[in-house]
């Protein structure tokens, strides 16, 4: 997955019902093909009241043309109505509104101080927020108080993401240590919404990070020596080329730590739990049987979640992958096309940090439920 996308994805789920977003037009961007450069717009709401077809003709030749009546509801120009058109056979985004359709269009002054309208693409918010409305109900439903610590806990850290780590980004501030220290907090308040604030939740933490890092680590060497600049979309290319105070390859580090967390947090949750209940089960167990303990706890959940994140990353670079008929199936071409490459290193690495992450935390957990029984807060049997 292009990493300005996962992070950007997480901010806007925070901005889903914000108002209208002033932007800075892009060559490549999809607005009109002549719209001027480097002029302030903005992206607002609207809904569709007509579709017709129109021909415009040209000294050279005869154009058909998709004509979209749009009620604008958002912004200024919020009642306004507007036609904006298009062209039937240049359509790559395969943008087909119909009557009452909710759509994003993009605002932009010209050179005289009129506005000029593009239409940019269907309006999600409504979808978006129903599913979300859906999941947060199916948590509380099925899992009641810990369902909604959990919801909570989420919109915490995306919150987090979209407030603290992408600001400070953009401000020039190096984002891997950033990162770093954001998996933590995210991983003690997840952990602590979830598990209690106990040694438990300190033991996931840990553990999470010492995969975490191990992860980070990997994917800095490897991706240096691959040569890879984080720059594998033509999205991103455009954004730092704008911003070239902007560090790409620190977003690209950023982006694995954030993405490794999660999938390294749920092991390191299962054998910080399987040790305690163990523990609790038989308190003779000694330090070297826990740690086998969390250990064959570990490795069945590791085996799991190794598929789960190799699939992920495949099913999310299906696009990608179909890059390989585009280049006559060659695969010197295609495994050193750069979206390939990142994916390669982001989910090998990632997979590392999970199996690292069973033994970290397998010895952190034993030798807390030690302690723990030492000091009597566990009782033991006659």
């Amino acid at each position: 997955m292009p990493l300005l996308r996962h992070l950007f994805a997480s901010l806007a789920f925070i901005s889903l019902i914000a108002g209208p977003v002033p932007v800075l037009a892009q060559d490549g961007a999809n607005v009109a093909n002549n719209a001027p450069d480097r002029q302030l717009g903005t992206y607002e709401s609207g809904r569709v009241l007509e579709v017709r077809m129109d021909t415009v003709t040209s000294t050279n030749a005869t154009t058909l043309k998709q004509l979209y009546q749009v009620e604008l509801r958002s912004g200024q120009s919020a009642g306004t109505h507007v036609t904006i058109s298009s062209d039937v056979e240049s359509n790559p985004y395969q943008l087909k509104p119909r009557t009452g359709d909710r759509v994003v269009v993009y605002v932009l002054p010209n050179e005289q101080g009129d506005l000029q309208y593009f239409l940019e693409g269907f309006d999600r918010r409504i979808p978006l927020l129903w599913l979300l409305v859906v999941f947060v109900l199916t948590l509380v439903i099925l899992a009641g108080w810990q369902g909604a610590k959990t919801a909570f806990s989420m919109f915490v850290s995306i919150g987090i993401i979209g407030f603290v780590l992408i600001p400070a980004f953009l401000k020039g501030a190096n984002p891997v240590p950033i990162a770093l220290v954001l998996s933590g907090v995210f991983t003690l308040l997840s952990a602590g919404l979830s598990l209690g604030w106990d040694r438990k939740a300190f033991v996931t933490s840990i553990g999470t990070m010492g995969g975490v890092a191990v992860a980070y680590i990997l994917s800095m060497i490897f991706s240096r020596w691959s040569h890879l600049s984080g720059l594998a979309m033509e999205e991103d290319r455009l954004f730092f080329a704008q911003n070239p105070m902007l560090n790409p390859e620190g977003l690209l580090f950023a982006g694995i730590i954030i993405a490794s967390m999660g999938v390294v947090e749920d092991v390191a949750v299962s054998i910080a739990s399987g040790v305690e209940q163990i523990r609790l089960a038989n308190t003779r167990l000694s330090f070297k049987e826990m740690f086998h303990a969390g250990m064959v706890v570990g490795r069945d959940h590791m085996s799991a979640l190794a598929n789960t994140l190799i699939f992920a990353y495949v099913g999310a670079s299906l696009s990608t992958l179909l890059l390989y008929t585009q280049y006559g199936g060659s695969w010197l071409k295609f495994l050193n096309f750069d979206n390939v490459a990142d994916e390669v290193i982001r989910s090998l690495a990632g997979t590392i940090g999970l199996i690292f992450t069973v033994p970290i935390t397998a010895l952190l957990a034993a030798w807390m439920a030690g302690r723990k029984s030492r000091k009597g807060g566990i009782r033991r049997n006659p």
